[in-house]
């Protein structure tokens, strides 16, 4: 079965930078699966897979607007000046913040607001730079009904009905 929108895609991957250090490896967190077509993974990365098949190993290139976006097109969020260190904020100001277990984020100052609020742009680590990534196409298959539904694959089975 060739990959297509809406079937369901079991993939080993590694990430790399543009100098090749792999930057995250499904060797280390297990092979990943999703829909194909609404993954919400690597920006440019389903449009690639389309009319792959299991067994096929592939290796592509993507573009900072295909990866993880530009600096320019981070979104922004507004936060309490109380989160950021103490000391004066201008524009352009950077900070690391941890946003989950081993994940972090970098927060560059896009305006301040007063001595109460501070608008910065959520930057992804790897913003603006051009990555690499090889995949190995480990399954696909149709998606099941309550996946069609879902618009996403299930990779444990749903609870059974209460009775």
């Amino acid at each position: 079965m060739k990959i297509e929108e809406g079937t369901v895609v079991t993939l080993s991957y590694d990430i790399t930078s543009a100098s090749g250090e792999i930057i995250e490896s499904s060797d280390i967190s297990g092979p990943i699966t999703f829909m194909a077509g609404s993954s919400g993974l690597i920006k440019g990365l389903d449009a690639r897979l389309m009319g792959m098949e299991e067994g096929q190993d592939e290796t592509f290139t993507f573009k900072p607007a295909e990866a993880f976006g530009t600096i320019a097109d981070a979104p922004t969020k507004t936060i309490a000046r109380k989160e950021l260190p103490e000391g004066d904020l201008k524009p352009g100001d950077a900070f690391e913040a941890t946003v989950g277990p081993g994940q972090t984020i970098k927060l560059v100052v896009h305006e301040v607001e007063g001595d109460d609020a501070v608008i910065v742009k959520l930057v992804h680590p790897l913003a603006d730079q051009e990555i690499g990534m090889s995949v190995s196409v480990l399954g696909v298959r149709a998606a099941t009904s309550a996946e069609k539904s879902a618009g996403k694959a299930m990779t444990a089975p749903p609870p059974p009905p209460k009775a």
